[in-house]
């Protein structure tokens, strides 16, 4: 059975065998994620991403193994270019760390911070959002993600309201 845990904290600092995040299909993203991984690992996530076809919806492994200083080994890159509910943004990157064979994933607030308004219009519905996505995968019995860590950065309101979501299910 696969356990979800909400922790407040530095992403970079918990332990995963892939952090999941957004990025568009123009191959950027922003927002205090992309710092946290440029700062890890510099370049070799980024170059990765440069160098895949980049699709709304779909989502691509960049590896990295012990090559960063983060304590996650490899990042999922969902391509989000805003135009889909952030449930599907999580269940594509829940998808691709199953069929990559990753045990443990890292998954930050997408969408609740600088990008908070643009399609979720409240935390709530964020909130909401990733619960479902979240609900779906386990709906689907995965066989190989044991462990989903959502971390909050910062943000005491925002953490309480995923802990509850997570814990009312």
């Amino acid at each position: 059975m696969t356990k979800i845990e909400v922790v407040s904290g530095d992403i970079a600092r918990v332990e995963s065998d892939a952090l999941i995040t957004a990025i568009n299909s123009g191959g950027m993203w922003f927002g205090g994620i992309d710092g946290v991984i440029q700062r890890a690992a510099g370049e070799l996530f980024h170059q990765q991403a440069a160098n895949a076809k980049l699709v709304d919806g779909e989502a691509i492994v960049a590896r990295g193994g012990n090559r960063n200083s983060g304590k996650f080994k490899n990042v999922i890159f969902v391509v989000d270019d805003l135009t889909r509910p952030l449930h599907q943004i999580v269940l594509a990157g829940l998808r691709t760390a199953e069929t990559s064979g990753f045990s443990s994933v890292s998954l930050p607030t997408i969408r609740m911070g600088v990008m908070l308004g643009v399609v979720e219009k409240t935390p709530q519905q964020a909130v909401s959002e990733m619960v479902h996505g979240v609900n779906i995968f386990l709906s689907e019995n995965p066989k190989s993600v044991q462990n989903i860590t959502v971390v909050v950065y910062n943000e005491t309101n925002l953490h309480r309201l995923l802990a509850s979501a997570f814990s009312a299910n």
